[in-house]
């Protein structure tokens, strides 16, 4: 049973998905092949070239800024219609089971589509680099975590400026991931507790606790006033250094009690629904 609601979830995801990483891949392969083709026209070497690098990497840089943040809350806003369908089914007993047979997929989904515009962002950006300078397409671990900054940028996560940790910036945006769904599943819970249909409520609550959750980054704070309340000779001179993985653990602490949370306020929420679909299908029986 709990296997063919996965199954039945991914039915559900499989068109959008297949939809947004087509569109990703038209996307990069257009701007890619018109880079090149000016950058073949001017010659690579030329002050036109070189201005016109400056100016493509710019606006690509603040164009992914922007977007990114707008097409994963897109995604997540996609992902009400989804999580809405056969929310509680007659066939279901656990709460567990049907929490699960919606995050999981969903969990997936949006770390392809990340996956995937992380990809696009190293094909863009790395092949300007190998065009201006020369250097070919590999990338190294500071472009790894320069690309994730962008690609892997979450609604609320804060985990920003740290070079040089890529292991640990990849774990705090899977984390962030997993948090920021497990909130989504938690708003169309409670919206479907007091509807039955439609999704205002759920649409406003959550962009709202986004947004909250974005400007109180309590846990960096925190930590960092434990890490300075050290002797000053043992902190200072690394201290940069220190800040930098400070941001990334935070980021990875909160996500997870949010995430711990989220599931104990969505297990109580659909407990409660599915206790009241079962009286109503109970005296029909």
């Amino acid at each position: 049973m709990f296997t063919e609601m996965i199954k039945s979830e991914f039915k559900q995801l499989m068109g959008p998905l297949k939809y947004t990483l087509l569109s990703i891949a038209i996307v990069t392969g257009v701007i890619f092949l018109i880079v090149h083709f000016i950058f073949l026209i001017l010659g690579v070497k030329s002050i036109g070239a070189i201005v016109l690098w400056h100016f493509i990497t710019g606006s690509l840089n603040m164009l992914l800024q922007f977007l990114y943040p707008f097409i994963a809350l897109c995604l997540y806003i996609l992902g009400f219609d989804i999580f809405y369908k056969n929310m509680y089914s007659a066939n279901t007993v656990s709460a567990n089971k049907l929490i699960l047979s919606k995050f999981i997929p969903m969990a997936i989904f949006q770390m392809s589509v990340r996956v995937a515009l992380f990809i696009s962002t190293e094909r863009i950006m790395g092949g300007l680099d190998a065009l201006r300078y020369g250097y070919g397409y590999g990338i190294s671990v500071s472009d790894i975590v320069s690309y994730s900054e962008i690609a892997f940028m979450d609604v609320y996560d804060v985990s920003y400026g740290t070079w040089g940790i890529a292991f640990e910036i990849f774990i705090a945006k899977l984390v962030a991931i997993f948090a920021t769904t497990l909130l989504l599943w938690l708003c169309v819970s409670i919206e479907k507790l007091f509807k039955k249909t439609g999704g205002v409520i759920a649409l406003i609550l959550f962009p709202t606790i986004c947004f909250l959750l974005s400007f109180e980054p309590f846990t960096e704070s925190l930590i960092m006033s434990v890490i300075r309340s050290y002797p000053k000779e043992l902190t200072y001179v690394r201290l940069r250094e220190i800040t930098c993985y400070v941001r990334t653990t935070a980021s990875i602490l909160k996500n997870t009690v949010l995430i711990i949370i989220y599931y104990i306020l969505s297990y109580i929420i659909v407990k409660i629904g599915l206790k009241r679909k079962s009286k109503v299908v109970g005296p029909n029986n």
